[in-house]
């Protein structure tokens, strides 16, 4: 055993030799692998100011356009009210025309100009109505430059006007003019396949509407504003309905193929929907996949909405500029920033790199070079004077842990450490002492516990040898238990027979009472019948007596007959008295029939009632033989379960049987190593003999 955990222990300290030798070597080359401190400065500064710089050019560059876009959009709403409200200055200046047209005096019927009371004072030379009325649409038409101008009647029907008019207005049109009853637009410019802005205006009388008229303006009119507002290079401004349709525009053909305001905007209907309510505001969509800012406002006294549309490329040279100047600011900051880390760095690397150095040495085990002092003022100079003090203190400490180890190796317990450890290093100081103090008690130990082992090798002798007698006798006493055991299967076997006999007899009676009271049941059946039978046979017998009865009476009756008629009727009197015979024979045949019956039936009530008793006898016979079978199974049953149970406790038995041969095989191993253990116990008391101890004082 020493030899043994001598081997251990030198195999223990070879693996720790490789493996702090292993570890040097992978220190060592990761000291080579390493970038110096002013690279890796310099490179975590420039990738750190790096990322700030493009993360801030992208915050910068998308602030910009988003700046951009408010400052366009909400320059362009006020730009949207104001062309609106130049629009709508154009459509009031039309609207003036038409008042003035519907105002003139003209307009009224000749006798209402005439007088003021009614009479119709009219000079045989005046002009009529209907001619003062043409004569200031012509006038008009001439003047206000109008497609067609015309009268309508209260139900929208032409009344008079000039070439071109139509019959009919609009229903629409004319719908929202009578609900007006004032000037109205109408919400579309096409005006047959023309362009042109239908107006109305109601020509009163009295306070009364008495016709409306109604012009077509030319569309140049509108054209002419719509195309004068210029925005960027190539912004546009339009016209929408309502509807959401286009009814003003530079390209005149999208008005007049009805083109959509979704379909300008590429089916952006939110937008659609803002424009065509009404709202003034801005917002942004792609036309043919270019992005536009938008801005509209509704026309006033109208139902039309004014659309402002600017590329945002227009713009977006400026905005790209500006960046362009902002990003090349940030990089010549950044190349400053860049030279200026680098000259820090270099200051910082060098007093470092050399610190680096002699710690690298200390960790290859170099305790004696000296440390190059650094004189820069800062945390360098105390990181150097530091490291020189304890690279003193280290070896100071290694020497005199050195010593203390050689006197341990040298087999003397009693060494104490010499030198005044500092701070944390006084943990060493107390290691060693109580290595030392361990390893005394450890070994002291030894000593009393291999004379204890001694002692207990000879008691475990005594008591493997006593293991072993009781061993033994488990065996025998198994071995027993196993014939008893298999004798009580037998006679168990025996009882299962004699069970299985009774349940198979107990089977047998049972189905021969179960017959027995099938034929009882056919019996008691029988006796029923025959008893039904007597009860038909004593209304026959008392038919016949009635019979009997009347046939006396009709007997007397022929003798009194005969005897009225004398010798004629004596040959009726013979016969009347043979009838009479008759029906006493039958008389008295009927009375023993009856007796017969009733005695017939009191047997047969004894019969069925000993047959009720018979039926209740096999019935208990049947409960008991169904209680002896149901007993048989249960029998069975218990003794399938005491069989299954002394299986079970054979298996056990082998099972201690099993067990008992190898106590006994042990028994036997066990003194045998009692034995060695003696043995081991003297060799451990000669190798603790070498060493030095500090004996224990008794206290």
């Amino acid at each position: 055993m020493s030899g043994f955990y001598c081997v251990k222990q030198k195999f223990i300290c070879k693996r720790s030799d490789r493996k702090v030798t292993q570890k040097q070597t992978d220190a060592h080359a990761s000291h080579e692998v390493k970038r110096s401190l002013n690279g890796r400065i310099l490179k975590s500064t420039t990738l750190n100011i790096l990322l700030l710089v493009v993360i801030c050019c992208v915050i910068m560059a998308l602030s910009m356009q988003s700046l951009a876009n408010n400052i366009l959009l909400d320059s362009l709403q006020p730009m949207a009210r104001q062309s609106a409200k130049t629009v709508e200055a154009n459509i009031h200046m039309l609207a003036d025309r038409m008042m003035t047209i519907a105002d003139d005096p003209r307009m009224r019927t000749v006798s209402a100009a005439g007088s003021g009371n009614g009479a119709d004072i009219s000079l045989p030379d005046a002009p009529s109505t209907e001619e003062n009325r043409m004569s200031v649409l012509e006038e008009a038409a001439e003047i206000y430059e109008l497609y067609t101008i015309a009268l309508y009647d209260l139900d929208g029907q032409l009344v008079q006007g000039i070439d071109g008019a139509m019959m009919k207005l609009d229903s629409n049109f004319f719908a929202l003019l009578k609900e007006t009853d004032n000037l109205t637009t109408y919400s579309s410019t096409i005006y047959q396949d023309n362009l042109g802005i239908m107006m109305g205006m109601p020509v009163k009388e009295d306070g009364e509407t008495i016709l409306y008229v109604v012009g077509v303006y030319k569309y140049d009119t509108i054209n002419d504003v719509i195309s004068s507002i210029n925005l960027g290079k190539t912004g546009m401004a339009y016209m929408v309905n309502r509807d959401g349709i286009v009814t003003g525009h530079p390209n005149q053909s999208l008005v007049l193929n009805k083109n959509s305001l979704v379909q300008l905007s590429d089916g952006n209907q939110d937008a659609a929907d803002r424009v065509t309510t009404g709202e003034t505001g801005a917002t942004e969509f792609s036309i043919d996949g270019k992005k536009m800012l938008v801005a509209f406002s509704p026309i006033r006294g109208t139902q039309w909405s004014l659309v402002i549309q600017i590329p945002k490329s227009d713009y977006a040279s400026l905005i790209y500029g500006a960046m362009l100047v902002s990003v090349l600011a940030t990089l010549a900051i950044l190349v400053v920033s860049i030279l200026l880390v680098l000259r820090l760095s270099r200051s910082i690397s060098h007093p470092v790199k050399s610190v680096t150095d002699r710690m690298i040495a200390l960790s290859n085990g170099d305790l004696h070079t000296d440390v190059l002092p650094i004189h820069t003022g800062d945390e360098l100079e105390v990181m150097t004077q530091t490291l020189d003090a304890t690279l003193e203190s280290v070896n100071l400490y290694i020497s005199d842990i050195q010593q203390v180890l050689n006197h341990v190796a040298e087999g003397d317990l009693r060494t104490e450490p010499q030198v005044d450890y500092k701070g944390d290093f006084e943990l060493i100081r107390g290691s060693l002492h109580t290595i030392t103090e361990s390893m005394n008690e450890t070994l002291l130990g030894f000593r009393a516990a291999a004379a204890r082992l001694t002692d207990m090798a000879a008691q475990l002798n005594e008591q493997s040898t006593q293991l072993h007698q009781a061993s033994l006798e488990q065996n025998h006493s198994t071995e027993e238990l196993v014939h008893e055991v298999t004798h009580v299967k037998e006679r168990l076997a025996d009882v299962t027979n004699s069970s299985d006999q009774t349940r198979s007899q107990t089977e047998e009676i049972t189905r021969c009472i179960q017959i027995a009271n099938t034929q009882m049941a056919d019996l008691s059946s029988a006796m029923d019948n025959i008893s039904a039978n007597a009860q038909q046979i004593t209304k026959i017998a008392k038919d016949i007596e009635d019979i009997a009865f009347q046939t006396n009476i009709l007997t007397l009756n022929a003798s009194v007959e005969a005897a009225r008629a004398g010798s004629a009727g004596k040959g009726f009197a013979v016969v009347a008295e043979e009838v009479k015979q008759l029906a006493a024979k039958s008389t008295k045949a009927a009375q023993r029939a009856t007796d017969m019956v009733n005695s017939t039936k009191a047997i047969i009530q004894t019969g069925v009632a000993l047959t009720a008793d018979t039926a209740d006898s096999l019935r208990a016979i049947s409960e008991v033989s169904t209680q002896i079978s149901a007993i048989s199974d249960q029998l069975s049953v218990a003794i399938q379960g005491q069989e299954a149970a002394l299986s079970v406790m054979e298996e056990r038995i082998d099972t201690i049987s099993g067990i008992a041969d190898r106590n006994l095989q042990n028994a036997g191993e066990t003194e045998q190593s009692s034995g060695s253990l003696a043995l081991e116990a003297e060799a451990l008391q000669s190798q603790v003999q070498k060493f030095i101890l500090k004996e224990k004082s008794d206290t």
